[in-house]
């Protein structure tokens, strides 16, 4: 609100605090009316709870008898209860009045058809003359779980009606005495507001220009991330805003300049590195393969040449890894299957997973529709990522993989697939810096597998996102338009340059 409106507003009330004791009283009274409305509801729909409670602990005692003492009516008689259930049930969800009742009601009739199945099933096993298993569902199915769940659902909509009755009944008593307090109130309110009007003045136009003129001596010695405590709606809270902006503009045009001569410095490094290594590689691997073919080399000097070839290979590809986060990526795009790309990639990093005995839950739809892209680099992505849940995974844990069809909002239809674990985490801190070139939290890590699997989706035109679960463990998200999509989008852009 703009500092002008206030004192309009300001002057307008001293005239409008006279009217408003007419308004007051007549507002305690239907505020009393309404508070005993309530309170005689809430009293009865406790009663409707109470009978439901009754019919459901008669239900349980049913299927006790059928065990215990054999009754062969019991279960007759249970289904007759039911009907009596579902009758309190609709008397309930009939006068119910908010939302978070009828959740309640909902839950309690969740809680109740599965006890009704579960009791079902129990009958249909004694029925068969399979006594112990129907004596172990009912120990670990009804009386663990499901009879527990239903007794705190009650419990709840209960507690829930209790306190809206006591709600009701501090109401009444508070809105009485209110009453009688609120036309003085009034009163010394219409004495007190033309101190209140200088009061404001202070408050709304000095205190803010104070520290707007603090805070911007601080944000001028450097200190960018400097909160201005202006927060109002008026003039002075868009000023504020404006110099906050510009100086979070600032911080970022000074990370962005920081982090562009960072890779540039590492480039130039990660380029004088490679021609170092990979010349002598060459040579060392040329060296190998001519010793390799002459035929007087016994067996065990070849293996020993095999394997200085296959090194020099592993370094070479280790040199164009170093190489491949500092340049650009151009996949050869074609449509193809993603699902096959997640079971390769999954083949290659097999014997780790293997190694800490983690159970892989893979629920890949299909078909899905295909996907523009390059599987070779693909797939280095998704190694990357089966590797980071694999090395966060405990010993024995789980990996669900999963691939969907889903449609964000009003666009196109896109495929999704993710990586859960059930690993520690992201830590806040390092959530920002997750895709940060050489940044890792591994003692023998190198930090350059999330860069380089974030700059391929990217180069699919995806998105990639790391976020925690909320049972724990981090799920990783890669999102990747289909054909389709990609055809849509580009028959969109040919139609705007026509």
């Amino acid at each position: 609100m703009l500092i002008r409106t206030k004192l309009q507003i300001g002057y307008a009330v001293i005239f409008t605090l006279a009217v408003c004791i007419g308004i007051a009283m007549i507002w305690a009274v239907r505020t009393w009316q309404a508070a005993t409305d309530d309170f005689a509801y809430s009293y009865a729909q406790r009663l409707r709870a109470e009978r439901l409670r009754g019919d459901l602990y008669r239900q349980i005692k049913e299927i006790l008898d059928r065990v215990v003492s054999g009754d062969r009516q019991a279960r007759t008689e249970f289904e007759a209860l039911g009907s009596g259930v579902e009758n309190a049930f609709a008397d309930l969800r009939g006068h119910a009045r908010t939302e978070e009742e009828r959740e309640l009601i909902r839950g309690l009739e969740h809680a109740h058809r599965r006890v009704t199945m579960l009791v079902q099933e129990t009958f249909a096993l004694l029925s068969r003359g399979a006594r112990t298993l129907a004596l172990q569902m009912i120990e670990r199915e009804l009386e663990q779980v499901a009879f527990r769940e239903q007794d705190e659902r009650i419990d709840r909509l209960r507690a829930y009606y209790d306190a809206a009755s006591q709600r009701s009944r501090d109401r009444t008593v508070a809105v009485g005495a209110l009453g009688q307090l609120l036309a003085g109130i009034i009163m010394l309110l219409a004495l007190l507001w033309g101190g209140g009007l200088l009061f404001g003045i202070q408050r709304w136009l000095v205190r803010p220009l104070e520290r707007i003129g603090r805070s911007t001596s601080v944000i001028s010695t450097g200190e960018l991330d400097h909160m201005i405590p202006v927060t109002s709606n008026d003039e002075l809270g868009d000023l504020a805003g404006s110099i906050g902006s510009m100086a979070r503009a600032l911080k970022q045009i000074q990370a962005r300049l920081l982090q562009a001569e960072r890779l540039a410095a590492v480039g130039e490094l990660a380029s004088y590195i490679a021609h170092n290594i990979r010349n002598p590689l060459a040579s060392i691997r040329s060296s190998a393969q001519a010793a390799l073919k002459h035929p007087e080399v016994s067996d065990g000097v070849r293996r020993d040449l095999q394997g200085i070839i296959d090194t020099a290979d592993h370094l070479r590809r280790w040199v164009h890894r170093f190489l491949f986060t500092f340049k650009p990526i151009a996949p050869a795009l074609a449509a193809g299957d993603l699902n096959r790309v997640i079971t390769g990639a999954f083949q290659i990093v097999r014997p780790a997973v293997e190694e800490k005995g983690i159970a892989v839950r893979m629920n890949l739809q299909d078909p899905l529709p295909p996907v523009l892209l390059d599987e070779e680099y693909l797939e280095q992505a998704l190694v990357s990522l089966f590797t980071n849940a694999c090395d966060a995974t405990p010993m024995k844990g789980t990996i669900a993989v999963t691939s969907r069809l889903i449609a964000e909002g009003e666009g196109p239809e896109m495929v999704a697939v993710e990586f859960a674990d059930d690993g520690a985490g992201i830590p806040r801190e390092m959530r920002e810096k997750i895709f940060t070139p050489f940044f890792t939290t591994k003692s023998d890590g190198v930090g350059l597998g999330l860069t380089i699997a974030h700059k391929v989706v990217s180069s699919h035109r995806g998105t990639l996102t790391l976020s925690n679960r909320p049972e724990g463990g981090t799920v990783a998200r890669i999102v990747l338009p289909t054909l389709i999509a990609v055809g849509t989008v580009c028959d969109g852009k040919n139609s705007d340059h026509r």
